[in-house]
């Protein structure tokens, strides 16, 4: 009799959990046409396991210097590119995923390529790296060379400037070890640092797979705020230069989960030389083993029209192991082994 009970007691649980299994499935399917229904138009959620694509960390190295008191009377000091670098940090760690960010206010030629060098050595094999300066910039017209100019440059003495070409080559070295590279350069003749190879925007019908293709080729894109001239400072009293005001618009007007740099750079190119006499300028960094891939913006804060804000999460798959190895056969540490799916977002109604 007591087996006769088990047996009973058995095929009452299976029946307990088909039955239970059947109705959570029925719900959220309902749940997802009552969405459909009214407008919201999400994907189911199981198109997320039809797209994933792995990511390592998002770092960033962002320097903004104003205060060029100790250069003498050739570098005036400038209003914005502290407050510029310091809205890039909280827009980049608040809205886009951004765990790894060194803020450098009023840098010193040393201060950058001791940052530089350090954010190289941290990089593991699939992440995405940002590099942000807003200074002045310096061109010779006699060599034809460019340079940042750092707060403690001397004068007119080339010495105590970074040359483009130390720049390039301490981005190389970020490039050769990250999966995507992004520098962003809001200087006067920032465009000597690029060279031509844009992008295609991608395209308007299965846009998915587009992301999911760029995302796993390299990519070593520049985006500055000018070619060969002189930029804006402060742009009609914001606290932005004309350049930052408009990426940073661009960044905080962003609804889509996934933004390439391809994308943002077309929107800002067109936005600033809209309205000031500059033009923004996008590329890759030659010789640095641009594979045709982007570097994307995870954007974790969506916005779905018709849903309360507090109704909106992303959906957030994240899959860590302590023993991965990256791709250069080094073991990781567990924050670093991590691998993220494609996030979309999805209503908590």
């Amino acid at each position: 009799m007591f087996s006769r009970m088990k047996v009973n007691r058995e095929k009452f649980n299976n029946l307990y959990w088909q039955a239970l299994l059947l109705t959570i499935s029925v719900y959220g399917y309902s749940s997802v046409a009552q969405a459909q229904s009214r407008g919201i138009g999400l994907q189911p959620v199981k198109k997320i396991a039809n797209l994933p694509f792995k990511t390592g960390m998002y770092r960033a190295l962002i320097i903004g210097n104003n205060d060029y008191s100790k250069t003498g009377d050739k570098w005036p000091p400038l209003k914005t590119a502290v407050s510029d670098a310091q809205a890039l940090k909280r827009l980049l760690t608040e809205r886009y995923h951004f765990s790894d960010v060194t803020l450098l206010e009023n840098a010193t030629r040393r201060d950058v390529l001791v940052a530089l060098q350090s954010l190289s050595r941290r990089i593991l094999a699939h992440d995405n790296v940002l590099v942000y300066y807003a200074g002045h910039g310096y061109l010779d017209d006699e060599t034809n060379k460019g340079y940042w100019v750092p707060v403690d440059a001397k004068g007119l003495d080339q010495t105590t400037y970074l040359r483009n070409s130390t720049i390039r080559d301490e981005l190389t070295l970020i490039a050769s070890r990250a999966r995507h590279t992004l520098l962003i350069s809001d200087s006067c003749f920032s465009g000597r640092l690029l060279r031509s190879g844009r992008r295609s925007l991608p395209p308007n019908t299965d846009s998915d797979r587009y992301y999911q293709k760029v995302a796993v080729k390299k990519s070593v894109q520049i985006m500055t705020a000018g070619g060969v001239e002189y930029v804006g400072d402060d742009y009609k009293s914001s606290g932005h230069s004309p350049f930052t005001y408009f990426l940073l618009n661009e960044l905080k007007t962003n609804n889509q989960p996934l933004l390439t740099l391809s994308e943002l750079s077309t929107n800002v190119e067109k936005a600033v030389a809209n309205n000031v006499e500059q033009v923004p300028e996008s590329g890759v960094l030659q010789g640095a083993g641009d594979e045709l891939g982007e570097f994307i913006f995870i954007n974790v804060n969506v916005n779905v029209k018709g849903v309360p804000k507090n109704k909106v999460k992303v959906q957030v798959n994240v899959l860590s192991n302590e023993n991965t190895q990256n791709e250069a056969g080094h073991h990781t540490s567990k924050q670093d082994a991590i691998s993220r799916p494609v996030l979309l977002p999805l209503p908590t109604l």
